[in-house]
């Protein structure tokens, strides 16, 4: 980075700070647990937790703890960046991933255009961006490193980066939070990090053993996990040589999940 950017860098945090970390204001409704609702423009208030909603050049401030729902509509941008992801052109999504990350942040949306944004990042190698994209997120919501969208890119560019002290606590509080699809994650990340020492037989029977098999048995109706689990099986069982059952957990892939990235890789 050169001195000129690093200095607008530095100016753009200063100025994000002095605002105490407003960020992006977005149309929409907040639900209180006592079922009143407050309908306008939102934004997400870092320092305060909480979040200020303007109607009619009034402000009023919600704090995160009286949060029952947040209804905002999902912006078109992220459509259009799923489908560039989809047509296997995730650079070009890449920006407008940002904008949406920044300007819904804590407003529903951030997180499913985190985790597109951190793996775009991960297939052009930018290990470091990728995480801290995500860490930007978890900041305002810590549950986000275990559970949720976010939770398995982050551990995917934590692995990739070589630090998987910090995935195995991860999958170790993901399995805690009783989130039956964090803990089928957890599980997937467990045959990801065999693997991650050696692609060899011997680990993919290990991977098979303790993770993947048990997401495809365990988890069946956890249907965002599910064409991941079979995908990998299906290349562990081909490692070792048993076609058979590969072929078996393929064909279930391209049955009943054919429009998803996992079946696109066979």
């Amino acid at each position: 980075m050169s001195m000129n950017s690093q200095v607008r860098a530095v100016a753009l945090a200063l100025s994000v700070l002095a605002a105490g970390a407003v960020f992006g204001q977005v149309r929409g409704t907040i639900v209180r647990i006592n079922d009143t609702e407050a309908t306008g423009e939102i934004k997400w208030k870092q320092r305060e937790k909480a979040y200020a909603v303007t109607t009619n050049n009034v402000e009023v401030e919600v704090p995160l703890a009286d949060v029952a729902e947040i209804k905002v509509q999902k912006p078109r941008a992220l459509t259009e960046a799923e489908r560039q992801v989809r047509d296997g052109n995730p650079g070009a999504a890449i920006p407008a991933l940002r904008k949406i990350a920044t300007d819904y942040l804590m407003l529903t949306w951030d997180k499913p255009a985190t985790r597109l944004l951190a793996d775009a990042l991960l297939k052009s190698g930018d290990h470091e961006e990728a995480i801290r994209v995500c860490e930007t997120i978890i900041r305002a919501d810590d549950t986000a490193a275990f559970v949720g969208d976010v939770a398995p890119i982050y551990w995917q560019a934590l692995l990739k980066a070589g630090r998987t002290s910090r995935v195995e606590d991860l999958m170790v509080r993901a399995i805690k939070s009783g989130d039956r699809t964090a803990s089928a994650s957890a599980l997937l990340m467990r045959g990801d990090l065999i693997l991650a020492t050696g692609d060899t037989a011997d680990n993919a029977r290990k991977a098979l053993k303790d993770g993947y098999l048990r997401v495809v048995a365990l988890y069946d109706r956890e249907r965002s996990v599910r064409p991941e689990a079979l995908y990998k099986a299906a290349r562990s069982f081909e490692k070792i040589g048993q076609t058979t059952r590969a072929d078996h957990y393929r064909s279930e892939l391209k049955r009943d999940f054919a429009g998803t990235e996992w079946a696109s890789k066979l």
